[in-house]
């Protein structure tokens, strides 16, 4: 059996200090903010997190699919196509089937989240070359076991399926939502089990693992547990979701665009001046998602215009987000040899 020491390998997203912040304590620190805009600014907590935060997060995304030549010659057709689909899709079920589009947006978010964080451990073993051929399947199935508990169990999300279902006449028993619970309680501690197996499989056979990803993993999880279990508010949970979630993903686009301009110059100016070193090239890059911020408000505030306009606006945001989730499912494939040049 190989020794401890050479079982672990540790690597890093960023760097050993700015990852203990962005990936293991920015999730604490959002279960905080949370709990305090419950207490304090319940309505306006949401919205300054959703404006600071979360549709910056969605802005960073067209400035490196769009505002790169090479990024946008790679993906060309699915970002020709993907606004042509996406924006009158949303128009037409937001007039025709709303209640469709908001359980789509709903159901790819937490798909697109679960995606994140799967994303980001994959990094993790890439960085530090650590993990066996099965490692990603099983961190695979480990998120869809966990989060997909959570939906099914916790105070937060049962409310919600179970009015869905009464709403669809599907009415059920206060017995049929124990046994759901239980099944989904048991599906998730075997599979527990079974990925434990996993790992004391590779520490047995010497194959190292990176304990910061597992870190990661248990203050990503403790966040959507907590607020989900603990707090039973529909409203915590979606603050400090949103800032660890958005948080995150700003820092990952600045630093993939700091790498991609230090190691091959980078493709455009916008992209080079805001990839240089420096408190100015940061602060232009932040002042650049504020000002994505403030037309996306202004974009926003056209529902107060007559009824077509509302319809245009509305369905607008709703393809936006539809189109981060899109472009975002192939533009961050670790196993890319071009990612991972970057990366």
């Amino acid at each position: 059996m190989t020794s401890a020491s050479f079982s672990f390998q540790r690597g890093y997203i960023l760097g050993p200090r700015s990852d203990a912040f962005w990936f293991l304590v920015l999730p604490f620190m959002a279960v905080a903010a949370a709990l305090l805009a419950q207490r304090h600014l319940p309505a306006l907590g949401l919205v300054v997190v959703i404006f600071a935060v979360t549709v910056p997060h969605q802005g960073v995304t067209w400035l490196r699919l769009y505002g790169s030549p090479a990024e946008f010659r790679r993906w060309r057709g699915r970002l020709v196509a993907g606004p042509l689909l996406f924006i009158p899709a949303a128009f037409l079920l937001l007039k025709f089937a709303p209640i469709s589009l908001i359980l789509l947006v709903a159901l790819w978010d937490h798909q697109h989240s679960i995606m994140q964080q799967y994303g980001f451990g994959r990094i993790y073993d890439f960085k530090a070359a650590t993990g066996g051929p099965a490692t990603p399947r099983f961190d695979f199935y480990l998120h869809w076991t966990l989060f997909v508990n959570l939906l099914l169990t916790s105070p937060v999300f049962t409310i919600y399926w179970v009015r869905m279902l009464h709403l669809w006449h599907l009415p059920v028993s206060s017995g049929a939502i124990e046994t759901v619970h239980l099944v989904s309680w048991t599906v998730t501690g075997l599979y527990g089990l079974a990925y434990l197996g996993h790992v004391v499989g590779c520490l047995r056979r010497g194959t190292p693992l990176n304990p910061t990803k597992y870190l990661f993993l248990l203050a990503s999880y403790f966040l959507w547990y907590f607020t989900a279990f603990a707090t039973t508010s529909l409203l915590v949970w979606s603050i400090a979701h949103r800032i660890m979630h958005g948080g995150q993903y700003l820092v990952m686009v600045f630093a993939y665009n700091r790498n991609n301009v230090a190691r091959s110059g980078g493709d455009s100016s916008l992209l080079r001046y805001l990839g240089a070193p420096g408190p100015l090239h940061v602060a232009a890059f932040l002042l650049l998602c504020v000002g994505y911020a403030g037309v996306f408000w202004q974009l926003s505030s056209l529902r107060s215009l007559p009824v077509d306009f509302d319809l245009l606006s509305a369905s607008l945001i709703s393809s936006f987000a539809l189109l981060h989730y899109y472009f975002d499912s192939f533009i961050w494939k670790v196993r890319k040899p071009e990612l991972q040049r970057v990366l």
